[in-house]
């Protein structure tokens, strides 16, 4: 038998054992490039969710003032339609109407991240009713999407 690192390959100056190194050698290369080129991918990626984010609550966060104020409108429309009521409906009016003007003012007190921490807080302490509500909004809007 023949000992394969001193057989030539017809053609070629070097052993079989030389050209099987290098192949190996060149598909470790091909490989280290590879996965250099998907962690490059990987931090783009990561870098673009990261702004996108950041974008996002910028939006929300400047959108919550006008919100604020929406809410501050709500509340006192509320309170001026309660006058013209009777006891019953005057109350619970009022009652909304003062539940809407601590939403407006915890808004405008809070940021979009305070607000974001406060309410897994609220999910991690309750997780069963918070699963129930999840899965309310999300019936009640795909029914309201569902009837366009």
């Amino acid at each position: 038998m023949a000992d394969t690192d001193t057989m030539r390959t017809p053609g070629m100056g070097g052993s079989m054992g030389d050209a099987g190194s290098g192949v190996a050698e060149k598909a470790g290369e091909m490989a280290s490039q590879a996965k250099d080129y998907v962690a490059n991918a990987a931090d783009q990626a990561k870098t673009k969710a990261s702004e996108y984010g950041r974008v996002a609550s910028q939006k929300i966060d400047q959108g919550r003032m006008s919100t604020a104020s929406g809410l501050e409108t709500a509340a006192n429309s509320l309170r001026s339609s309660a006058q013209t009521g009777g006891e019953a409906i005057s109350q619970f009016a009022n009652t909304a109407a003062d539940k809407l003007q601590t939403t407006a003012s915890y808004m405008r007190e809070h940021s979009v991240g305070q607000m974001y921490g406060d309410v897994e807080h609220v999910v991690r302490r309750n997780p069963g009713p918070s699963l129930i509500a999840a899965a309310a909004v999300g019936f009640l809007l795909g029914a309201a999407l569902r009837r366009d």
